[in-house]
């Protein structure tokens, strides 16, 4: 059974000045063959054609075809009422409210949290395919 990947899209996907992050192409085929891969943004509440079209502003068709395999979420306040916490997981933010830190916690769950800095690190989803989630 594969584990879950929960993405953010703003810092994760796109960095600042909505550029498409560095190796996000060889990262989504990545994770996309590897993982169950589903959106926690609050650019995707239960809608993927809404990110879809968000997102295809910014990114290469070749690319927009690839997020096309990104399951949608839900959820009403905290990105983790979205996280299904029976199966593992990590969950790629650029940041969480303390109310969400604090779920991950109480889930004991506060290591499957990747926080992203694409401006620190451009080259950070590629570092994250050779180490954590290298399969």
């Amino acid at each position: 059974m594969k584990r879950n990947i929960y993405l953010g899209i703003d810092g994760v996907i796109l960095t600042k000045g909505v550029m498409p992050a560095l190796h996000l192409d060889q990262f989504l085929k990545y994770i996309l063959a590897n993982f169950s891969v589903t959106w926690l943004s609050t650019r995707c509440r239960g809608s993927r054609e809404i990110t879809i079209k968000y997102l295809s502003q910014f990114l290469l068709p070749s690319t927009v075809s690839l997020i096309e395999g990104i399951k949608p979420t839900n959820f009403t306040l905290d990105k983790t009422e979205g996280i299904n916490f029976n199966k593992d997981f990590f969950w790629l933010d650029v940041q969480l409210f303390d109310s969400e830190k604090n779920t991950l916690k109480k889930h004991n769950q506060i290591d499957s949290w990747i926080e992203l800095d694409l401006i620190k690190n451009p080259d950070q989803l590629l570092d994250l395919m050779n180490s954590k989630l290298y399969k």
